[in-house]
């Protein structure tokens, strides 16, 4: 523009010749370059203060995202903790326990193949147990209801349960009323049903389980759950517990630990039922097992997880703290 302005000056066209000319428009594009240079850089600056701040914004969001990562692996390690620290506590609690049962069932066959009237001994050895068991069941409710009190399972399903557990002290009542009276073909009718598992439960050997996966129990509240029911906590030989563990992982998957009849006095495992013990040198114990862990609140679990079933197929056994409240009932069929 300031090039036309000159130009269109008459003066100063008729003063200058071609050269000059030249040269003046010369001047002009050099100006004109260093000015356009000169918005250009100041272009490139923006933007290069932009791309800066830009930058420092992604590096900024980076450090929060690692932070966040961080933070997150953090949480999801103290989960992991946490999920060990369960499965320790799920590897903690299963011995076997019917041996009142498995002693009725003996003197049974024993009159059963004599043929024989059952004696008056084996006629109060089956007063007694009844009258054990229904004890048992009072004392349990007893436990159950303070138990309520301080611990709370994953459910809140314990008074149906209990209401639906009830059914079977009818049962009990006919059972004993047989035995007052019973003769020879009726203590074989008595063997023939007990020999019979109820529907629903697993038959091994002569013994009866049925599992109660509805919620997570306590050691207590899994016990009068069974008797609740008519049953006692399980108490497997131990030569059905292994097949009796894989079983329960084949036919129900991957579960938490299964509680059984048994239970710490300070030196060995009790069975609840009956005056069997499971002895600390067990092959059936869990590896470190029962070691030191044979108090009172020390209870007896069947480990039905697949990395005990796959790791250790033959100990199926683990003291654990009596009032978890996350593992199953096993209960067994007396």
């Amino acid at each position: 523009i300031l090039l036309l302005c000159l130009l269109s000056q008459t003066d100063y066209v008729q003063a200058c010749d071609d050269d000059c000319k030249d040269d003046l428009i010369q001047k002009f594009q050099n100006l004109l370059e260093s000015q356009l240079d000169s918005k250009m850089k100041q272009i490139i600056m923006k933007f290069e203060s932009k791309f800066e701040k830009l930058n420092l914004k992604m590096d900024q969001i980076s450090n929060t995202l690692t932070t966040n990562q961080n933070a997150i692996s953090s949480d999801l390690q103290s989960v992991k903790a946490h999920i060990e620290t369960y499965q320790l506590s799920f590897h903690e609690l299963k011995t076997s326990h019917l041996f009142m049962t498995s002693q009725l069932i003996e003197h049974l066959a024993q009159d059963k193949e004599t043929d024989n009237a059952p004696s008056s001994q084996n006629i109060s050895n089956v007063n007694d147990s009844l009258n054990e068991l229904k004890t048992l069941a009072k004392e349990s409710n007893v436990i159950l209801t303070e138990l309520m009190e301080d611990c709370k399972g994953p459910s809140n399903t314990t008074t149906q349960q209990l209401n639906d557990i009830l059914e079977s002290t009818e049962e009990m009542d006919q059972n004993r009323m047989k035995a007052d009276n019973v003769t020879g073909s009726s203590l074989i009718t008595l063997s023939n049903e007990i020999e019979r598992c109820p529907e629903g439960f697993i038959k091994m050997s002569s013994q009866c389980f049925k599992m109660f996966r509805d919620r997570g129990y306590t050691w207590p509240e899994a016990k009068t759950k069974c008797e609740q029911e008519g049953y006692i906590l399980a108490q497997p030989d131990d030569a059905v517990a292994v097949d009796l563990r894989k079983y329960i992982y084949e036919e129900y998957g991957d579960y938490s630990p299964a509680w059984l009849g048994a239970q710490g006095d300070g030196s060995k495992f009790e069975y609840a039922h009956g005056s069997l013990a499971l002895d600390n040198a067990s092959p059936l114990w869990f590896p470190e097992h029962p070691g030191s862990y044979v108090g009172a609140d020390r209870c007896l679990v069947m480990l039905v997880d697949g990395n005990s079933v796959s790791n250790q197929p033959e100990r199926p056994y683990l003291a654990s703290q009596c009032i978890y409240p996350y593992n199953y009932a096993l209960c067994e069929a007396n």
